[in-house]
Order: C-alpha cells, then structure tokens, then sequence
C-alpha cells in the first residue's frame, strides 16, 4: 500500500518542510511589521506637515486680524 506521507527513513534527519514552512512565515511576519512600519511615519509625516500649515494659516489669520485692527483705529 503505497502512502501519501511516508515516514522518514531516518528519524535523525531533518525535516525540510517544517522549516521551510517556518521561514515563509518569518518572511512574511517581517513583510507586516515593515509595512505597518512604514504607515505609520508615513502618517507621522502629513500629519506633521498638517500641523505645520495649521501653524502658519493661525498665523496669517492672527497678522491679518492685528492689520485689520489697525486699519479700524485709523480710520476712527
């Protein structure tokens, strides 16, 4: 009777599969974390670049609130 997984003929050897099952794994655990990784300075990033117009629009917005101050106490 022939079988679909026969038993090794040296119980000493090392068995290819399992660690080759294992890599595959490792290679694909390392792929996620790297990916997830890379999201999340990506996000770090724009967010960053976000707060930094935010900065600068408050700031326009500030300048040309004090300009539109002056320009009413001149007028008065």
């Amino acid at each position: 009777m022939n079988l679909i997984l026969q038993p090794l003929n040296d119980v000493n050897d090392v068995t290819w599969s399992v660690i080759i099952v294992l890599a595959c794994g490792l290679v694909f655990t390392l792929y996620c974390v790297i990916y997830i990784l890379r999201l999340s300075f990506k996000e770090l990033e724009e967010d960053g670049q976000v707060r930094e117009q935010g900065q600068e629009g408050h700031q326009q917005q500030a300048e040309s609130g004090q300009r539109d101050s002056e320009e009413s106490k001149e007028r008065r």
